[in-house]
């Protein structure tokens, strides 16, 4: 009987140690922890920082709470507090490489960083050389031209072909010309909206004296143009411009003037030939359109000269400053790039001053063609040297790639699909990776094969929220109101949904996604109290919180008269609203029916996202809107991946690490997720 006592008492002595050495605060916090982790990747970042503060007050000190509760904050639209948080990390911890980065991208895009970025120069960062063994031999390269995906189109005037070259400067497709196949292709044009199934195609033959017509496969259509000197025929076609118009521009470097087309190959002018000496074409080479004017580079006399689209003579500019200018580019609308020889040259054409972008000379032999890719990369083509020549700008090549993880969804764990944005510091994105540019571990292990499943340039369905303005201002609108919202629903018939949220007084959802085209149309009719204090920043609130959680395109389209009433931000401010929809990739967008336009906190929050406004009763109406929000390219991709890591029941938080490399640029980030409750 005294052992058996002795026994409990030890029992209960080892039971009531144990109890005293659980750490209650820490169960406390864990659980917290692990339900803000899920909340934020499940998009609800309001209820994840809850969450993250709780646990943070059971344990303060932890560091790995204090970086998801920043993540959180930023994806709220508060930068600020993000901010804080990072930097909190940084100063008890100044070697994690990830955070400072994130600081300080975040700061030099919040101070003067795009204002001095324009003044960076290009130094080469690699080159593409026909001669090195492992590349694809081809020969005397005479022009180069990028697509929105971030492909470049590279012409081989020796080798007779067009190749297709990715963002990795691989090829991946190479026409010839079909059966009867290129003679000397000098140049190419890419012309998207041709009105046709797939692009266009249009390329100079120096050899036989005219234009190619092809579809993007290498299918030809027609051929156009001629051996001679009478309207419409050519000798020696060199570079193509387009004016968005639906014509083409030739220069004729035999005729010494340039060709004017239709998109059908029909003759419409030719100009630079004769007229006062100004005018007049010695050596006509590269060639582009800039709204109404079109400039020529003549070589032989070392100027430019620009005429309008019907080939008046309007002025020159370069005498004595260019030696031998070829290929011309338009950087922006006031940016005017120029190969000339071995110096890439900006002309600013408002200011009317030159910049040396870059010198090579003692590289390049003779540049003929520039080309300058939606990352950033500026190209130019060496015909002597058989080569082509990557530069970046000096200060990207320091800073790198800007990755984040968006999100991770492991509702199928073992299988995970993660959502990641790739920009540059600047915030714009970077396209046209695959998935050899991503190189995910967990816990600093490979993981299983990854796959792309979404690239950004990819086609992807739209989901966007129409946000209704119920003011006394739009009750004259009602009318036409029924008519926008019936046109938005057809346009995004079969691409995209939409939801109807209307902003009075309160903001409320009036139909969800999936809704009929009736249901949509009535509930953006459907009658509230109408008032002048309206209040925009809690629908414009709303309309984003719904859509952070979905995963494909999103932007929201605001429906008023285009000024905003003086309580339009009484609770959340126009600096926290355009945070929230930048720092989730929401595209904003108005349609105004009143006559002063869009205000400017509208036009603000436009730019910031990459909107545009459109005026309901302008000749272009409302036709566009869908096809903008279409266009707009935002830096998420898709992966997917098997783990590797043990299940254990969704109670181990397990670390994510991804790298990006593109080039010789990179880009890191961190992150991490719990497996489900239950599988």
């Amino acid at each position: 009987m005294r052992k058996f006592l002795l026994f409990v008492l030890v029992l209960v002595g080892v039971v009531s140690g144990s109890a005293q050495n659980i750490d209650l605060d820490a169960v406390q916090s864990d659980e917290n922890f692990r339900w803000g982790v899920r909340a934020f990747h499940n998009g609800f970042f309001n209820d994840a920082i809850l969450s993250l503060e709780k646990a943070l007050s059971y344990k303060p000190d932890r560091l790995l709470t204090r970086l998801w509760l920043g993540q959180a904050l930023y994806k709220s639209g508060f930068e600020e507090a993000a901010l804080n948080e990072w930097q909190y990390l940084l100063d008890r911890d100044p070697s994690n490489s990830v955070i400072r980065n994130r600081v300080e991208v975040m700061t030099y895009r919040r101070g003067l960083g795009p204002e001095l970025e324009e003044e960076t120069r290009y130094v080469i960062s690699s080159e593409i050389d026909a001669k090195q063994n492992d590349s694809y031999p081809f020969r005397r390269p005479t022009a180069i031209h990028a697509l929105a995906d971030g492909s470049v189109l590279l012409v081989a005037f020796g080798s007779n072909e067009i190749l297709s070259l990715n963002v990795n400067n691989q090829v991946e497709r190479v026409v010839r010309g079909g059966f009867v196949g290129f003679d000397r292709p000098f140049d190419c044009l890419y012309v998207a909206d041709s009105g046709l199934d797939e692009p266009l195609l249009f390329v100079s033959e120096y050899g036989r004296n005219l234009i190619r017509k092809l579809k993007l496969s290498g299918e030809r259509i027609s051929e156009f143009g001629g051996s001679g000197s009478g309207d419409g025929l050519l000798l020696g076609p060199q570079y193509l411009a387009s004016d968005g118009r639906g014509y083409l521009y030739v220069t004729d470097w035999g005729n010494a003037r340039v060709n004017k087309y239709d998109l059908d190959g029909n003759f419409i002018l030719s100009f630079g030939r004769r007229g006062v000496p100004k005018a007049q074409l010695s050596g006509p080479t590269g060639i582009v359109v800039s709204g109404d004017q079109v400039f020529v580079a003549d070589k032989r006399s070392k100027e430019i000269r620009a005429f309008d689209l019907s080939g008046n003579y309007l002025y020159s500019f370069g005498a004595g400053f260019l030696t031998g200018p070829e290929g011309l580019l338009l950087k922006g609308p006031d940016s005017l790039l120029v190969a000339d020889g071995g110096r890439i040259l900006e002309f600013r054409m408002k200011q009317e001053i030159w910049n040396t972008l870059s010198d090579i000379s003692s590289y390049a032999k003779n540049l003929t063609h520039l080309a300058l890719n939606p990352n950033g990369e500026l190209y130019a083509v060496d015909f002597d040297l058989n080569k082509v020549f990557v530069l970046s700008q000096m200060s990207s090549l320091y800073t790198g790639l800007y990755a984040q993880v968006e999100r991770i969804y492991s509702t199928n764990y073992p299988e995970i699909f993660i959502e990641v944005s790739v920009e540059d510091r600047l915030g714009k994105p970077i396209v046209g990776l695959s998935k050899d540019n991503f190189f995910l571990t967990e816990e600093y292990q490979e993981v299983g094969e990854t796959e792309l499943i979404r690239g950004n340039t990819d086609r992807a369905p739209l989901e966007v929220v129409l946000l209704v303005e119920k003011s006394a201002q739009m009750l004259e609108y009602d009318a036409d109101l029924a008519q926008a919202v019936d046109s938005l629903y057809s346009q995004l018939s079969g691409i995209g949904g939409i939801q109807i949220i209307s902003v009075g007084e309160k903001a409320q959802v009036e139909a969800d996604f999936g809704s009929s085209r009736l249901e949509t149309v009535n509930a953006a009719l459907k009658s509230a109290e109408r008032s002048f204090s309206w209040r925009f920043d809690r629908g414009l609130r709303l309309a984003a919180s719904s859509l952070v959680p979905r995963q494909y395109k999103k932007a929201v389209i605001f429906i008023g008269h285009g000024q905003l009433s003086s309580l339009s931000f009484d609770r959340h401010s126009l600096a926290e609203l355009t945070h929230y929809l930048k720092n989730n990739h929401i595209g904003f967008y108005s349609i105004c029916f009143g006559a002063e336009g869009p205000a400017a906190e509208l036009e603000y929050i436009q730019a910031e996202t990459g909107g545009s406004s459109f005026r309901y009763f302008a000749p272009s109406g409302i036709a566009g809107v869908v096809g903008k929000v279409k266009a707009h390219i935002t830096p998420l991709y898709t992966l997917k991946f098997k783990s590797r890591m043990p299940y254990e029941f969704g109670e181990k938080y397990v670390d994510l690490q991804l790298e990006v490399v593109l080039l010789r640029k990179n880009g890191r980030a961190e992150s991490g997720y719990f497996a489900p409750l239950s599988q």
